[in-house]
């Protein structure tokens, strides 16, 4: 990754540093902005440098990013020496947190420090503090210290942070996400964090005006606002092990870092598929900017799913599997072998449904004899899974992965994010995902629309509809019970009770998909144990 800020970090048990080597005003405040979010009581921030070096614009930034007020009066402490302000506490048993600015350039007398109730002002929230060096003998030694020097030219400045391990635990990766932003040409962009779904990676809004007023982020009225998406997704060790030693992400062939991600990106593109365009990436702490789809989905709620919208995504569906079905992807993030959905992945997946829909319902584990019941029965239809036709399987193709752009200058009316685990495997999957959306009410009506629309682009007729019913059936069914035990498990196990609201629709689903006679003897097990709740 080319940086012109030319970051660099250093960590170990007790000290932690990161050097922002050009960093412009702009960027500055936003970075004041990154770190008024974290901060809490009990820190301390030493803003250290000599006059003219931006160390006021930082922490009138910082006052104002954590009031999340952008026109905060922040007057200069310079001649009242303190000035404190109670602000938002994002500690539910604290109602507010006091933060004291101080500027010690005129103390005269090293008794004014008691005076002023230093000492005091980390201890009952956190200290701000522009001339440390006057007061240095009286800092905390776990203070967080913020250097600035001079820069390359005058609209730069050199920024050092330093402090203890601790701080670096803390504020190792916000420096990453803003060095990315730099060296993407986004270095003056605030982050609003998204809301995170089941996945281990989280999201952030990057939105940069072209009329700002860095000082105060007052944005002109006629300034243009653009906005990106900041991914983190650090790389982690697979997992979760299984009861048999194996590994969930392994069997289920997930991947676990950004590198692959990177190259299916640009593989998707190169097929046709409108991903989101990559504007910068740290490969190494897995990180990446990229092109905001926007909020317009799918669905306008999870009962108004738009039509015009399922019926485009399914024909940009058929565009991608009319083309050969590629067995890599070469890119920048390396070379990534494309898994077979096999009959592992898909019986690891069904364990979800068994390890969890199936307590949630009955109040007890599942059975082990009920276990090797349901894998046998599932066996011959994965079979006919295998002997299908093979595609490119995006895996999770549905409303919020799947974004309206309409009219859009190249042509392409959806976009599609949240491909990072594809593969290959059977053609009706991400079709079964995409009209029996987990978390949108698709009609009857509208399925039929929706399947109709696909087997037109790709010129499905007569017995070979009836076909690939069996295969849509199928997947609706392998789908929608991997579902079922993933909302159960969010409610019981991570205390997120709102996706069981999902079941009822899930069931919905499964039971049409059961239905078929192809799936009549997994329809007798299933009804004979009455999982409807």
């Amino acid at each position: 990754m080319s940086d012109p800020t030319c970051p660099s970090s250093e960590r170990n048990e007790t000290v932690w540093s990161f050097c922002f080597a050009s960093l412009d005003e702009a960027a500055s405040v936003a970075l004041a902005a990154d770190l008024a979010g974290v901060i809490g009581t009990g820190d301390c921030l030493a803003l250290d440098g000599s006059v003219g070096l931006g160390k006021s614009t930082f922490a009138r930034a910082l006052l104002r990013g954590r009031a999340e007020d952008p026109a905060l009066e922040v007057p200069s402490p310079t001649f009242t020496l303190v000035q404190t302000y109670d602000m938002p506490s994002d500690q539910e048993d604290q109602e507010s947190l006091e933060i004291s600015h101080f500027d010690l350039y005129r103390i005269g007398d090293f008794d004014e420090l008691y005076e002023i109730g230093l000492e005091e002002s980390w201890q009952q929230g956190v200290a701000l503090i522009e001339w440390p060096d006057r007061a240095e003998e009286l800092l905390p030694e776990d203070a967080l210290w913020l250097q600035f020097e001079p820069g390359a030219d005058d609209d730069h400045r050199k920024l050092t942070l330093s402090g203890t391990g601790a701080w670096g635990n803390r504020l190792q990766r916000l420096c990453l996400k803003r060095a990315l932003l730099i060296a993407s040409g986004w270095g003056g962009g605030m982050i609003t964090p998204i809301k995170g779904d089941l996945s281990p990676r989280s999201y952030g809004r990057v939105s940069l005006s072209d009329q700002a007023s860095q000082d105060s982020f007052e944005v002109d009225n006629a300034g243009a606002q653009k906005h990106a998406i900041l991914m983190d997704m650090p790389a982690r060790d697979p997992g979760p092990i299984l009861a048999d030693g194996r590994v969930y992400d392994l069997v289920a062939h997930r991947v676990t870092a950004l590198a692959p991600m990177v190259s299916i990106a640009e593989g998707l593109a190169d097929l046709g598929l409108r991903v989101p365009q990559i504007y910068g990436v740290d490969q190494t702490h897995g990180l990446m900017l990229w092109e905001d789809f926007g909020g317009v989905t799918l669905a306008e709620g999870p009962e108004e799913p738009i039509a015009e919208r399922y019926i485009a995504t399914a024909q940009q569906l058929a565009m991608l599997h009319r083309q050969p079905c590629p067995k890599r992807f070469e890119g920048t993030g390396g070379t990534h072998l494309l898994s077979p959905y096999d009959h592992a992945a898909f019986l690891v997946e069904l364990d979800v449904f068994l390890d969890h829909y199936w307590p949630h319902v009955k109040g007890r584990a599942c059975p082990q004899e009920e276990r090797a019941r349901f894998t046998a029965l599932w066996a011959p239809l994965l079979n006919r899974l295998q002997e299908a036709e093979q595609v490119l399987v995006l895996r999770d193709v549905q409303d919020p992965n799947c974004f309206w752009l309409g009219d859009a200058p190249d042509g392409q009316p959806v976009g599609f994010i949240d491909f990072q685990d594809c593969l290959i495997g059977p053609v009706a999957y991400d079709l079964a995902a995409l009209a029996t959306d987990a978390r949108v009410t698709i009609s009857d009506r509208l399925e039929e629309d929706i399947l109709s629309a696909y087997h037109s682009a790709r010129d499905i007729t007569g017995e070979s509809r009836e076909d690939f019913a069996v295969l849509y059936c199928l997947c609706v069914a392998q789908r929608t019970m991997k579902n079922l035990g993933a909302f159960a498990r969010a409610a019981d196990q991570w205390n997120r009770p709102s996706y069981l609201a999902h079941i009822p629709r899930s069931l919905n689903y499964l039971g049409k998909a059961l239905a078929h006679p192809l799936l009549s003897d997994l329809k007798d097990w299933y009804d004979s144990h009455q999982l409807d709740g």
